[in-house]
């Protein structure tokens, strides 16, 4: 199977030209919707428009948002706030949580990543879960998080989770 490229962009990126990605032989982006709870103040500035020229240049797309989670309650509230700023569309990449936040580290983070993915899947999308390595093997490792796919924030040529 042939190696697919992507990359994930946010407003940090700035004016994202996505002809010059498709040209440097970018297939498909993750696009950061928000962060944190379900707050327009926490929608990402560049999320719509990125999605629109994601999908005028014809490029599949998924998103992220990026969690401040410090219980399930507020979990949940991500989760409306990606149901919301997807307003029904179906991403072909799916949606992904990304927790790394500092704030996080002492946390019950498989209770809180557990809430957002069913409650993502509760609306028909395919959900998975973003970390570094370290909080992969350490912090969510449970079995309980085993159903969904995780996209590992490592920077080396072998990946070293310890799960599929």
């Amino acid at each position: 199977m042939a190696a697919v490229k992507g990359v994930d962009i946010s407003v940090h990126n700035g004016n994202v030209d996505f002809g010059a990605l498709k040209q440097a032989g970018i297939q498909f982006v993750i696009i950061r919707c928000g962060y944190g709870s379900d707050e327009k103040s926490q929608d990402d500035k560049m999320f719509a428009e990125n999605l629109q020229k994601a999908e005028a240049a014809g490029m599949p797309w998924g998103v992220y948002l990026y969690s401040c989670a410090k219980n399930t309650a507020m979990a949940q509230s991500e989760a409306e706030h990606t149901l919301r700023l997807l307003a029904g569309r179906k991403p072909l990449y799916g949606v992904w949580y990304d927790v790394e936040d500092p704030s996080q580290k002492d946390l019950d983070l498989v209770s809180i990543c557990d809430t957002y993915c069913r409650a993502i899947e509760h609306a028909g999308l395919y959900c998975g879960i973003y970390s570094m390595l370290p909080w992969m093997n350490e912090k969510l490792g449970s079995m309980q998080l085993d159903r969904y796919d995780k996209w590992i924030a490592q920077w080396t040529q072998i990946c070293g989770y310890k799960k599929p």
